[in-house]
């Protein structure tokens, strides 16, 4: 493989386009500098994923990498006409596409690849709000009394109140092993969070109990998971958590039961009950400031509610009036 250009000097002027040949070249420069930075499995796949997405549209389509050929190929993300039937992609989904192409695209442009990124001439996606849905308090009493009746019980009432008291990200809780517990401080290690950030979580008593019950009736070595598959006796993944969630749902006649659906509970509630802004993004291992906010709005707008609802002098100034 020869090697990628590293200074503007060795190209035009002004260099703002790769074509397919160039950009596969400066990607896999990309992908040793992410080993450099430590980037996690999960991101090393996700982005020679959209990498290699990109640059079969642009080959399809006989494009470069310049502000043209990225314009169509985030268009044709939106529109589901990228290349092998693929659906329209969410908002989000669309977003993500854009971050990670202007991450290349500015890397390129510290390496001397590039001297400017086409990026900065693709608008950002507009996110739109994304519907997040935290249960009622009856909704997840009947979810748990689900869990505590079904044949996993023990299992099962465990992983309920570790997802809503932590909201760990799926991936996150397939990860965990025993050892990460730490059952007297009530925290657990989340070695290989989202970008690959490791960081600490904690939970309240009622979830350490039903650990503990839960270790105590399948005691297991440190090194082993910490979640179970009923099924394969192997790890809980992704898929096999979605499951149960599932079921449970079902069960409880809870619509749409989802293990992201006990992530955005969890925020809601600890901010309704008090938790600092700051302390809820460093438990859920937001990056920005602004994502956190989203719950924040939606925690006021409950708050607003509910003293709508039980204004003390309102309330009293009704009581007076009803004599």
């Amino acid at each position: 493989m020869n090697r990628v250009p590293r200074h503007p000097v060795l190209q035009s002027a002004e260099q703002v386009m790769l074509t397919v040949e160039s950009l596969h070249e400066a990607a896999e420069g990309w992908y040793q500098y992410g080993e450099i930075e430590g980037w996690s499995h999960r991101t090393k796949d996700d982005r020679r994923s959209w990498m290699g997405r990109l640059e079969a549209f642009l080959t399809a389509r006989d494009l470069d990498f310049c502000a043209e050929g990225l314009r169509a190929f985030v268009v044709a993300l939106m529109q589901g006409n990228d290349g092998g039937g693929r659906k329209p992609l969410s908002p989000s989904s669309v977003l993500h596409a854009h971050i990670i192409l202007s991450a290349f695209a500015n890397w390129c442009v510290a390496e001397g690849i590039l001297t400017d990124s086409p990026m900065r001439r693709i608008p950002t996606p507009k996110q739109v709000d994304p519907g997040i849905d935290p249960f009622t308090d009856a909704e997840l009493e009947a979810i748990l009394k689900a869990a505590g009746e079904s044949r996993c019980k023990l299992r099962d009432v465990a992983l309920i109140r570790f997802l809503d008291d932590t909201g760990i990200r799926a991936s996150e809780l397939a990860d965990l092993r025993v050892s990460d517990l730490r059952m007297t401080e009530r925290t657990a290690q989340v070695r290989n969070g989202k970008g690959g950030r490791p960081r600490t979580i904690s939970f309240g008593a009622g979830t350490a109990q039903a650990l503990w019950r839960y270790l105590r009736d399948e005691p297991r070595k440190p090194a082993e998971p910490l979640f179970t598959s009923s099924r394969t006796g192997g790890p809980m993944n992704r898929s096999s958590l979605l499951q149960v969630c599932r079921r449970l749902g079902k069960e409880a006649e809870v619509e749409n039961v989802h293990p992201h659906r006990f992530r955005h509970d969890a925020a809601v509630r600890l901010l309704r009950n008090g938790a600092h802004v700051f302390g809820v993004m460093s438990l859920l291992g937001h990056t920005r400031v602004a994502t956190t906010q989203i719950y924040v709005k939606l925690a006021e707008a409950d708050i607003s509610k509910l003293h709508a609802n039980a204004s003390p002098i309102d309330n009293l100034l009704t009581t007076r009036r009803a004599r």
